[in-house]
């Protein structure tokens, strides 16, 4: 049912891609500063779509993390936030990061000496 799924995201990423291509020409030819903020809507919807992809093909803690890292990443870049949520979505981000170093640390097996 996953692979069924990743295939379905798969052609939805590709579709996504397509589409994005005129919102390049956009970009270059608009003058308004909403301009930008659309064309990173888009682009992180894609990026989203795929690490999600990535974490239907390999569910692992890694990949979940890295979704997790892109999904606060967007809401602070493209969102509409105050100070104090900009200071807790790096807070969450860095520890998302520890998160992910403290798991790959406790995967590698210790040598015998």
């Amino acid at each position: 049912m996953e692979l069924i799924m990743a295939f379905v995201v798969a052609i939805s990423i590709a579709i996504a891609i397509f589409r994005f291509f005129p919102e390049i020409s956009t970009l270059l030819h608009s003058t308004e500063s909403s301009a930008l903020i659309h064309f990173l809507e888009e682009l992180f919807y894609i990026i989203i779509a795929i690490e999600f992809l990535k974490m239907l093909c390999k569910p692992n803690a890694d990949t979940i993390i890295e979704v997790l890292i892109f999904l606060e990443a967007r809401h602070m870049i493209i969102g509409e936030t105050t100070s104090a949520q900009d200071l807790l979505s790096i807070i969450c981000i860095v520890m998302l990061f520890l998160l992910q170093i403290f798991l790959q640390r406790m995967k590698v097996p210790k040598k015998d000496s």
